[in-house]
């Protein structure tokens, strides 16, 4: 009996130790853990409350913290956690956990230059050698259920750029992962941002196949805060808009490169600046819907490509441009570098031609605006283009072809509509089609000025172009119509063109200048420069048509151009012929239907060999008394004539002949001859039109082109300016 009650004292006594263990280990194992954190887990920890149930399995810690590695400041906190395990599964190498859950973590995380503050932690953590291959155990077998986090929040300090995000409210639930499930499970991630919207994220997940499906969201994303990462690449003073976007991923874990992604992302109210706080680049709304994206088979195809309320700020100068500047792309490269990188792309274009496809269904850009600046004269040329509309229906790399629609307003008032086709295997074969209407010319009077030194007053363009390229040859039909343009002189350009008189040239009766601009040229030629063959074209053109005004006058009168340069006589005409009364009448035809013309006739003639044609007619004239020959037919025998009158001397035939006559006879003869066809000329004209303003005037004696020549009216064309007088640039002189 006594020995019963020993017994029955020891087992209480027994239980009671047991059971004082079981309430104070909690208390126990907190104060070891606090005191000896940092040898357990790296950094200093504090806890406030622990409790262990032993029956359940169940573990709860409140209002924990870790420090920094200064033992001051709080790296990472929470206000409870709550283990569920079920400690039987040990015995069966199966580690089961029923309930995990955390609530109010606080994490503090910062960098500077490439140190994070949980460095210490990894390397804590790292083992210090790996494990033998072949060593390893079989895996443990797990169930894990009802894993849950909610109410986190994390803050990440990155010092490199001075900016401080937050992550808010992050939360996440995952049913169950089991080691050997047949089912995906479910991971639900989910966090608000500071300014509203959220993050979620739902993923479903088998840990046996690895085959797993995540869908993301992000809702109402501000871009703002993204700032100062952006200004790290780009010199810039701001930096808006909203995010949202649904995307896709479905794939399998143990082959990530081969997932799909598809999905929806818009961006609205974006809007950069750059560090003149002037906008350069915006839209209203961004909307791109992925069809799929197969990174592993380089395919990507885009179902719809949309900018609505775009805009654009494009500065050009003689160096760069605005853009490359902002984004830091003005490396200069020496021209080996850039041959061999073009050798090197154009190498790995051709070994990538045949497994990359990419295809955008519909592309479409609305309403969009570009303000362009050049100021490439050294004066800034402004531009604003609006309106702007791109439409295209599919552009895929498998493609015959693909064609691209675009039109736009100019400067407010004119119109451009332009269609290119091209051939995504061959990017050297494509068609231009462009045609513009109702540009106003005035606006390029910066370039007007600065290259042909004349002002635009006013006038309308229409401009077509049809332009085909095959395999880099490009053959260009430009058809150029000016309606009612009037230029003004300013001061000498930098090619200075005659264009003013040009203009006066090329307009045809109704005031209008049609012109056509042919193109020609290889692209494959690095020498090639479509914008220098396309100046000058037109350089060439103004100069042709100053240098050659009959050209283009001729064809007010329906005449030959031949026609209208010059009048000509024998030197033993003094009457006009039909002819000439034809080429008269032309001239004045001319003046009246081309207003502001001025018509010269300068009359050129060699006196001394006008005065030798006389002088061998009236010669002449006493061998066919003598003889009843024409002297002219009767070459021979009017030889030997001469040479018997002059008593057989060695003399040439003219010299001859004039020994023959009186020179002052053959100089009064010659002057007559002259007076006679000024005044017929004179007397026709005035006839004809007695308010016509045609010039007849002699040439200097001192003049070069009277030698050798035959009696002529050398016709000279230029223009009067507002006041009458003769306009600088229209001299034109043959």
């Amino acid at each position: 009996m006594k020995l019963k009650k020993i017994l029955l004292w020891i087992a209480s006594g027994v239980a009671v130790l047991v059971l004082f263990i079981l309430l104070f280990s909690a208390v126990i194992a907190k104060n070891y853990i606090i005191k000896n954190s940092k040898e357990l887990l790296g950094r200093q920890v504090q806890i406030e409350k622990l409790r262990i149930n032993y029956f359940t399995g169940t573990i709860k810690v409140f209002d924990f913290q870790m420090f920094e590695a200064n033992d001051k400041d709080v790296f990472a906190s929470f206000d409870t956690l709550v283990v569920d395990m079920e400690p039987y599964g040990y015995f069966k190498d199966h580690f089961v956990m029923e309930n995990f859950y955390l609530q109010g973590l606080k994490v503090q995380l910062t960098q500077k230059d490439s140190i994070f503050n949980f460095d210490d932690l990894i390397a804590f953590h790292m083992p210090a050698d790996s494990v033998p291959e072949d060593t390893l155990q079989d895996p443990i077998k797990y169930s894990l259920s009802n894993l849950e986090l909610k109410q986190s929040y994390f803050t990440f300090d990155d010092q490199n750029v001075g900016k401080i995000t937050h992550i808010d409210d992050f939360s996440f639930f995952i049913p169950f992962v089991g080691w050997d499930q047949k089912e995906k499970s479910n991971a639900d991630f989910k966090f608000k941002f500071k300014r509203g919207g959220y993050f979620e994220s739902k993923l479903n997940i088998n840990p046996a196949s690895g085959a797993f499906d995540c869908a993301i969201t992000v809702n109402e994303l501000y871009l703002d805060p993204f700032y100062e990462y952006v200004a790290e690449y780009a010199l810039i003073n701001s930096l808006k808009g909203k995010l949202n976007s649904q995307i896709l991923i479905t794939g399998n874990i143990n082959e990530p490169k081969k997932a799909l992604v598809s999905g929806t992302t818009d961006i609205s109210d974006f809007a950069l600046t750059d560090q003149q706080d002037q906008k350069i680049l915006g839209t209203n709304r961004l909307h791109t819907r992925l069809g799929e994206i197969n990174y592993d088979q380089e395919s990507y195809t885009i179902d719809s490509l949309s900018i609505t309320d775009g805009y654009i700020k494009f500065e050009l100068d003689s160096v760069s441009n605005n853009l490359f500047r902002i984004f830091k792309l003005d490396a200069v490269r020496d021209s080996t570098r850039v041959a061999e990188e073009n050798e090197k792309s154009a190498v790995e274009l051709d070994s990538s031609a045949g497994s990359l496809y990419y295809s955008v269904n519909n592309l479409s850009v609305n309403n969009t605006v570009l303000d362009y600046t050049d100021n490439l004269t050294g004066q800034p040329f402004d531009y604003h283009l609006s309106e702007i509309e791109i439409d295209s229906d599919s552009i895929a790399s498998d493609a015959d072809w693909i064609d691209i629609y675009a039109q736009m307003l100019l400067n407010d008032r004119g119109t451009l509509d332009a269609k290119l086709g091209y051939d995504p295997s061959n990017l050297l074969t494509m068609s231009i089609d462009i045609t513009v209407e109702r540009f106003l010319l005035s606006d390029l009077n910066i370039y007007a000025n600065h290259y042909t030194g004349h002002s635009i007053l006013q006038g309308d363009m229409y401009y077509y172009s049809n332009s085909k390229i095959t395999n880099g040859n490009i053959v260009s039909e430009n058809r150029l119509l000016v309606k009612d343009v009037s230029v003004d002189s300013d001061a000498d350009g930098l090619y200075s063109l005659p264009l003013k008189f040009a203009i006066f040239l090329l307009k045809d009766k109704n005031g209008d200048i049609n012109l056509e601009v042919p193109v020609r040229g290889d692209l494959n030629d690095p020498e090639v420069d479509v914008g220098k063959i396309v100046w000058t074209t037109f350089k060439n053109m103004i100069g042709n048509a100053v240098a050659k005004p009959v050209n283009f006058l001729a064809g007010l009168v329906d005449g030959d151009p031949k026609e209208l340069e010059a009048i000509e006589y024998t030197y033993l005409d003094s009457i006009p012929t039909e002819k000439q009364i034809r080429q008269f009448d032309l001239l004045l035809q001319l003046e009246e239907k081309k207003e502001g013309l001025e018509i010269d006739m300068v009359y050129y003639v060699d006196p001394e060999l006008q005065k030798e044609a006389l002088a061998e007619a009236k010669i002449g004239a006493l061998y066919f008394e003598k003889t009843q020959k024409d002297y002219l037919k009767d070459e021979e025998g009017f030889k030997s004539f001469v040479q018997a009158q002059t008593e057989g001397d060695s003399l040439e035939i003219e010299q001859a002949i004039m020994r023959l006559v009186n020179p002052i006879e053959m100089d009064s003869l010659s002057s007559r001859f002259n007076r006679a066809r000024m005044n017929s000329v004179t007397k026709y004209l005035k006839t004809a039109n007695d308010s016509t303003q045609i010039i007849i005037r002699t040439a200097d004696s001192k003049e070069p082109l009277n030698k050798g020549s035959m009696p002529v009216f050398q016709l000279e064309y230029s223009m009067l300016d507002e006041n009458g007088a003769m306009a600088n640039d229209s001299i034109n002189k043959p």
